[in-house]
């Protein structure tokens, strides 16, 4: 058993970033004269019609998921670490897919401009810290197997 350390405070860090990301928009599109699209988790569509966009909330809801049951799996060391490289890999997989729109959605409207906004350092935040956790894991998977070297 292992005891939980400072990877538990980087695992919740990286989900309260990702909690607060899916309310912001990532990207805003100025299509004309006062009109522009709006492109978010919970906030996608003309700022009077908005509707969620299913593909950056169910990957941000299962990166705060992931990163939860990762806290939980502290007696199993070696699954806490793969579930966390595997969030690390989703919260990439989001800010590209993020990336792809930006260049897809300009090719829909033409002479659209993007505007990247804020919060979009959340995810980079965010991505950080499960990397973070995943050193500390590493850390100590290494005492482990030296305290266990030395019985």
């Amino acid at each position: 058993m292992v005891i939980q350390r400072i990877q538990t405070l980087y695992l919740l860090i990286a989900i309260i970033l990702m909690a607060v990301f899916a309310f912001f928009p990532a990207l805003t599109f100025s299509v004309g004269e006062g009109e522009y699209f709006v492109y978010g988790a919970m906030k996608t569509g003309v700022p009077g019609q908005l509707h969620i966009d299913p593909l950056l909330t169910v990957m941000i809801g299962l990166i705060i998921v992931l990163a939860f049951v990762a806290i939980f799996q502290y007696h199993n060391l070696q699954r806490q670490m793969t579930i966390t490289f595997v969030d690390i890999i989703v919260a990439i997989a989001l800010l590209l897919s993020i990336g792809i729109q930006a260049f897809v959605i300009p090719d829909k409207f033409p002479g659209a401009q993007v505007h990247w906004c804020n919060p979009n350092f959340l995810p980079v935040l965010a991505i950080v810290f499960l990397m973070l956790a995943h050193h500390a894991m590493s850390r100590d998977k290494r005492k482990l197997r030296d305290s266990d070297r030395l019985r």
